[in-house]
């Protein structure tokens, strides 16, 4: 944990995956016949609603340096990052796909996925 910093110290703030429980659903899901095929998870805005010694890391949608050490090390082929953040009593989102970083490569940037979202609307006329 402290190779990503202290937010990771703070459970209100932010959550590291225990390896005894990846391997657990991985042994669960092989068992089972089934495969991961990857990952779900929020950032919320904290940057704005967090404590001010916690606002250095801005968060997005896109990988912070610790989902990129589990993307890489999972090796499961598409990771999702929901971004949540307020605006006044409104909530928005962001949603990206990614890809681990290769084997060969681990440093280098997860690589962003095409996504393609199905929403039904009501159109006013």
């Amino acid at each position: 944990m402290p190779l990503f910093g202290s937010a990771y110290e703070n459970e209100t703030r932010g959550w590291w995956i225990d390896s005894h429980d990846l391997l657990r659903v991985s042994r669960e899901a092989e068992a089972d016949g089934l495969e991961i095929l990857g990952s779900v998870h929020m950032h919320p805005d904290w940057h704005r609603i967090g404590p001010p010694e916690e606002r250095k890391l801005i968060l997005s949608e896109r990988p912070t340096p610790m989902d990129q050490h589990v993307f890489g090390n999972t090796g499961w082929p598409v990771n999702l990052i929901c971004y949540l953040e307020r605006r006044g009593d409104v909530m928005y989102h962001a949603l990206a796909a990614w890809a681990p970083p290769s084997p060969e490569n681990p440093h280098q940037p997860c690589a962003e996925l095409p996504l393609r979202i199905r929403t039904n609307a009501v159109l006013a006329v």
